[in-house]
Parts: structure tokens; sequence; C-alpha cells
């Protein structure tokens, strides 16, 4: 099969049309990668400061914590912003705006004491009451945070946001302008984690409900991290610099950070190679620039608790079989995908959860334990695909297969649609979106499968399998019925046990059940790459995937 499989990427690679490309919607064109570096090179910055410039390959969906459920958007407010605590590296958390905290003997109240001083960006006081408003500004019914998911573990949250409750009744309440009580409606012992993302993260009432809308100028965009932002050049780089009023801005060595928006990666490579950008990461960073840089010190490799995968839409009559959706999923070749297509060579995934979140009472992790929950075998995925009144494909619709518009995910797109016309007779038409506009695709359900991918905030698998309760499914895989409700049930029960050992017995049990529906394809688990420069230095990623600034320098 490896020989015929290699033969069908040559094929898939080589084509110069995608099937469907007349649908196709491209992203508005850019400049040339020197156009893009040397327009943030003007942006701004004076003779003898500390500026690094780093390339992504486009926009942040959204500037606003609340309302952010995006990776490129993280990446600029996990540097502008910052929560109680901040994710480093190493996966270790470290204090941030909290200073001490204490922790009620039933694990339900923490008491959180922030430290003195701290300030907004325009100069301002930051409080505990602060951090009240923003978590029920997630919370808001009329917000409409596609992340408001991540506060229902508060005491009274889910109420207030999805069934009619008061805001009032919700367990987070600033006792004065240091100590912030937050009540849990059960134990959850990665909820420290939880406070590094970013819709934990505090935004400024008075500037949030002000007549302007406050993220699309630096003039009133006000903030509280490493970084502040002072200019957006749209479509070409958001200037940032350093915010004198962070709580640690001694320890910040840049004087600021030119983020260029560059989507061709090559050009990013150009750019690179001629020294217009100091650094870049992820989908810039493909075959070619590893290939230039995979053996010298410039190029640093990070795994991530995250799983790249796709989602079908099981509300469509012909994809409500899981017999249909596992054998879409069963024929496809992970490895030769990995190997030759992702740069990164990431390992396939057999499951959802990925390597590296532990298994509580295990030595192995969640993963090595659970192990691999799909089989990949043509001849079985033909059966299944039979007996489900599809031989051969026949009789099923081509199906609309929808991917953003990057080379790497059209890559894959035509692999994958190869191997279901190849292996099952199965017919797909690709449809490629710019970022934005995929997303809003997604949501409407204007797709039979569409990529996807999740980044885990906490080393538990519950970051992970949350994912796909009916809460957060209705607007993605919409996956529904029996064992999806089950599945619901034992996410929840293990969101209400202490006992941790139960727990992953629990999760493991519904991940088999995830498996076995299959509303998703897991492809691969994510790792991240980044770029840079001999002279730069503390630039990192942490293990949610995001770069951060806070401690890099530029020698």
């Amino acid at each position: 099969m490896k020989k015929k499989l290699s033969l069908l990427l040559c094929a898939a690679l080589t084509a110069t049309t995608l099937a469907g490309c007349g649908q196709a919607q491209s992203s508005p064109a850019g400049t040339d990668a020197g156009t893009e570096a040397s327009a943030a090179g003007s942006a701004g910055s004076k003779e003898g400061e500390k500026i690094l410039t780093y390339a992504v390959m486009e926009e942040p969906e959204t500037l606003d914590p609340t309302l952010n459920n995006y990776s490129t958007s993280s990446t600029f407010l996990q540097n502008m912003f910052c929560g109680l605590f901040q994710l480093e590296a190493d996966g270790s958390l470290s204090n941030a705006m909290c200073d001490t905290y204490e922790v009620s003997g039933d694990g339900l109240t923490y008491t959180f004491t922030l430290k003195d001083g701290l300030k907004w960006s325009d100069g301002s006081d930051l409080t505990a009451g602060d951090f009240e408003y923003s978590w029920k500004r997630v919370l808001n019914p009329d917000t409409a945070s596609p992340a408001a998911w991540e506060l229902h573990y508060l005491k009274g949250g889910e109420e207030y946001n999805t069934q009619g409750g008061s805001a009032q009744d919700v367990g987070v309440k600033a006792v004065d302008d240091k100590t912030l009580e937050v009540t849990l409606k059960a134990p959850t012992p990665y909820f420290l984690y939880l406070t590094a993302s970013s819709n934990f993260f505090p935004v400024k009432q008075e500037v949030v409900e002000g007549q302007d809308p406050w993220t699309k100028s630096a003039d009133t965009y006000v903030c509280n991290g490493a970084f502040t932002l002072e200019k957006i050049n749209p479509q070409s780089s958001y200037v940032l610099k350093k915010n004198p009023n962070y709580y640690d801005a001694d320890s910040v060595k840049l004087d600021g950070v030119e983020i260029v928006i560059i989507q061709s990666p090559e050009s990013a490579l150009s750019a690179y190679n001629a020294g217009e950008i100091d650094a870049m990461g992820d989908n810039l960073v493909t075959s070619q620039a590893i290939d230039q840089y995979g053996d010298t010190e410039e190029l640093k490799g990070y795994d991530k608790i995250g799983t790249r995968y796709y989602d079908f839409n099981c509300s469509k009559e012909y994809l409500s079989n899981p017999d249909v959706r596992r054998a879409l999923a069963m024929a496809i070749d992970r490895r030769t995908i990995c190997e030759s297509i992702v740069p990164s060579k990431p390992e396939p995934a057999y499951g959802f959860v990925p390597y590296g979140i532990p298994y509580e009472g295990s030595s192995e992790d969640f993963r090595t334990v659970s192990g691999d929950l799909i089989q990949e075998d043509v001849e079985a995925a033909k059966k299944l695909l039979a007996d489900a009144g599809y031989p051969n494909g026949e009789g099923l619709p081509v199906l609309t297969f929808i991917v953003t518009n990057t080379k790497e995910n059209k890559d894959i797109a035509q692999v994958i649609q190869s191997m279901w016309k190849d292996n099952l007779g199965v017919q797909a038409d690709i449809v490629t979106f710019e970022s934005k506009v995929y997303w809003d695709e997604q949501k409407a359900g204007n797709f039979d499968v569409c990529f996807d991918g999740w980044t885990g905030d906490y080393l538990d698998p519950d970051t992970n399998l949350n994912c796909f309760t009916q809460a957060r499914a209705y607007n993605q895989n919409r996956w529904s019925g029996e064992n999806a409700m089950k599945y619901d049930s034992m996410i929840e029960e293990c969101r209400n046990l202490a006992d941790n050992s139960k727990r992953m017995e629990i999760f493991k049990e519904a991940e088999a059940i995830l498996m076995d529906e299959m509303p998703i394809i897991p492809l691969y688990y994510l790792n991240a790459i980044v770029l840079a420069k001999p002279d730069v230095t503390g630039l990192v990623k942490n293990a949610n995937g995001h770069t951060l600034f806070r401690n890099a320098d530029k020698l």
C-alpha cells in the first residue's frame, strides 16, 4: 500500500487545480516580503532600540481576550495581556497578577491576593474588580463569547451563560481592590492553569464599553501585559512596544516587537535570509526552511498538547452514520502525510488526546496508556462503507471539504482527497477560505468535512476531550444522539470528581466512545517550530504553542 500511496502523493501534489477550485476564496493579495518587512520596520522604531521583527502568516482573528478562541490571536494576546498566572515554555506556571493565593479544604474556594501597584497600560489602577467584571463579561450571554464554556467551572457560571441565571450568582467576587474570591462548582485540580488562558485575562470596563471600538486602533487599546499596541497597519503589520506599566517591566529586554504579516512561506524565508525579519514560526517554516536550517541552532522545535483533526458535519444525513465516518477515517495513511507533507514531521494521531498529558497513577502518559484507537485498514473501510449503503462510494454525494488557504492545508487536503477516491471511490471537492471567513463557514455548517485543530490549556485530558461536548460541538461537528449524550455525561462527571484515578478511567472510556463514533478525524499531534537569528535569545513557545516575547532579547 505504501508504494501506491507514494504515487498518490505525487499525483496530488503535481495537480495544477483543485476539485471545486471555482468555489475557492482567496486571501487579499499581499505585498512582497521585502515590502512587508520594510513597512513594519519604518513603523516608529528609533535609533538604538531593540526591536524584534517576527513574521506570522495571518492577522489575528480578534484582539479582545474575551472573544478569543483562536491560536493566531493567542500569540498576540499572550504578549499584550496577562492573567493571575502565566504559562511558561516548560509547562510550569509563574505568578503574574497574583501575589499569593489560598485554597479551601474542599478545593472549591480560591482566594487570590493581587500584587501591589498593578497598572493598566494607560497608567490607571488595575484591581480585583477588573477581574470580576472581565470574567462575568465572558459569561454574559449578550457577549456571545465562543470560549464562555471555559468559565463554566465557576459556580453559577454555566447557569448565567446558558440558562438565564444571574451574574450576581457567579462565583467570582472582588472582596476589595487586591482580593479576588473565586468559588468553583466542583474541585478542579488544573484551575490555576485556566487563569493563564486569554479568556481569564482582565479587560478595562470603561475602555471596552466606550463609544469607539477599542480593539481597532492603538489609540483606544488598553492592556496589562509585557507589550502594548503601538500601531496597526492592516494586512501588513502590528507594532508592539514595551509596556512601562507592566508589573515586571524591568525584566523585559526588548523595546518592541514588529509582527509582520507574510502570507507566503517562500516570501518569509526570503525575508529571513535577507535579514529583513528576525524570526518566524509554525506555518511559515516549511520544508525548504527546515532543509536550510535544520542542522543549525536557529531552528527550534516544541511539542504542543494539541491535535490537528477534521470535523464531519454529522447533521448531514449521509454522514450521520458512524460507519461512513469510520470508513473515511480508516482510509487515510497518516504517516505518509506526516512524513511527506507536514514540514515539522509530527506524530500521526491514532486517538485524540495527544502525548504529554499525564495519566494519574501511571508513570506513562494518557496517550500511551490508552493506546491506538484508530485502525488504518482500507479493506475494512470498504466493507463499512458498503454496509452503510455506499459500495465503492456509489450513492454518496460529492463531499464539500473546506480548509484554510495555507499551502500545507491545501496539500494535505489534496492527498486525503486522492486517498478517498482511490481507496473508497469517494469524491470530494476542496474549497479554501481565508482564515477570518473560514471559521464563519464552519459555524454556519457550510461543509461536509472541515479542517480544525485544538491545543489544550492545561495538563489534563479534559482540556482535549471537552472539545466534543454538546455545548461546544453545536457549531463544529454537530454530533448528537445517545452516545453523544453519554459522552457529555462522562465528561461532566469527571469535572465533579475529586478522585483523579477514577477520572482517568472515565476519560479513557469516553475517548474510546469518541473514536468509535468518529465525529472527527484525528490526523496528527501538533508541534511548533521557531526559526530565529543567532542574535535572538530567549524567544520561546509555551506548552500551548504561543510565541512569548517577554523574555526575548536581541543581542
